[in-house]
């Protein structure tokens, strides 16, 4: 029985992937003199992912042209690809990004070239079409200016649109990527789930969550954005007075968690998202005001015992909550 194109494209990625842990990209690099790119092996799972992906998209976009062979798939024909997502409208926006295009550019490159039934010279390239999107100019500054949250929610609105619901939570609670999907975890689903969500009889909005080393980890909502918390996750907050009230309940809330969000992707920098939920919460502490003192138990370094190690003693510290104190965030 004939095989259909889709495993045709997973038998021939598959096998640039074995290709590529047979060699190293330093190689292919030196091989070619460092200036040819290469189409015939895949040096990472993830980039094995990625292409496979968007291979089963374009293996549909053939079935719908009636193609049905590699044979059949011209550069012509896969220029008309790239121009039909040049054309589509996606998530209210005109066409995909210059970023989705490249890489589904290169994904055919890949398919064709790797399989030889395309010379090298006779490679898909997105620059030699008419039309097509390119990167932002703000992305070529950012080798000279980092991108806060606000510029590259701007520069990449089909990606943001894409995963809005994930990146408002984080700007939203200041997670983690790990602390927002999940991972591994012997406690069980660690992720922001039907578990983690609570909210204070004056309205405000708390998350729990498995930080960093296993630790618990409660964030509050910054205001700006509590109402569209409470709107994405409506009917999923629970009462502050069912929170978990121990380390044991929060590790039994974890086994019966179901999480929210799987993986999404590594493009998406979580760690400026983070950044501005930081700044944020330090402009609310900036607006009120603290009087009075508050004492706090700290445990100092006092001499050596006669074993050789230090010896701590308790004592307690006086803060004056008027005075200004640098302060940073887990």
């Amino acid at each position: 029985m004939p095989k259909n194109l889709r495993h045709i494209f997973r038998s021939g990625l598959i096998k640039q992937r074995k290709n590529g842990i047979k060699t190293s990209s330093q190689q292919i690099k030196k091989a070619h003199n460092g200036k040819m790119a290469d189409y015939r092996h895949i040096f990472s799972d993830n980039s094995y992912k990625k292409h496979w992906a968007r291979a089963q998209k374009f293996a549909d976009f053939c079935r719908e042209n009636n193609v049905k062979k590699l044979e059949d798939i011209t550069p012509n024909f896969a220029q008309k690809y790239l121009l039909y997502e040049r054309d589509q409208h996606v998530n209210g926006y005109q066409g995909y990004s210059a970023s989705t295009i490249g890489s589904d550019a290169l994904m055919i490159n890949h398919l064709m070239i790797g399989s030889e039934h395309w010379k090298t010279n006779q490679k898909l390239q997105k620059s030699k079409l008419p039309g097509m999107p390119k990167r932002s100019t703000l992305l070529a500054k950012q080798r000279q200016k980092p991108m806060n949250s606000r510029e590259w929610i701007n520069t990449h609105p089909h990606t943001y649109a894409q995963y809005k619901n994930q990146i408002d939570t984080i700007r939203a609670f200041g997670l983690r990527r790990r602390e927002l999907t999940g991972g591994t975890s012997q406690n069980g689903r660690d992720g922001l789930g039907d578990q983690s969500l609570y909210q204070t009889k004056d309205g405000r909005l708390f998350t729990i969550v498995q930080g960093k080393g296993g630790k618990i980890r409660w964030t509050e909502c910054r205001q700006d954005l509590q109402k569209e918390m409470k709107q994405i996750y409506h009917g999923k907050i629970r009462p502050i007075s069912e929170r978990p009230k121990s380390k044991a309940e929060f590790r039994h809330n974890l086994k019966i968690n179901q999480p929210f969000y799987r993986s999404f992707d590594h493009n998406v920098p979580t760690h400026i998202h983070r950044a501005n939920y930081a700044q944020h919460m330090i402009k609310q502490l900036n607006q009120h005001q603290f009087n009075g003192t508050r004492q706090k138990t700290i445990y100092y370094c006092n001499g050596l015992k006669a074993n050789g190690k230090n010896r701590y003693s308790k004592g307690v510290k006086t803060i004056n909550l008027h005075q200004n104190y640098q302060i940073g965030a887990y």
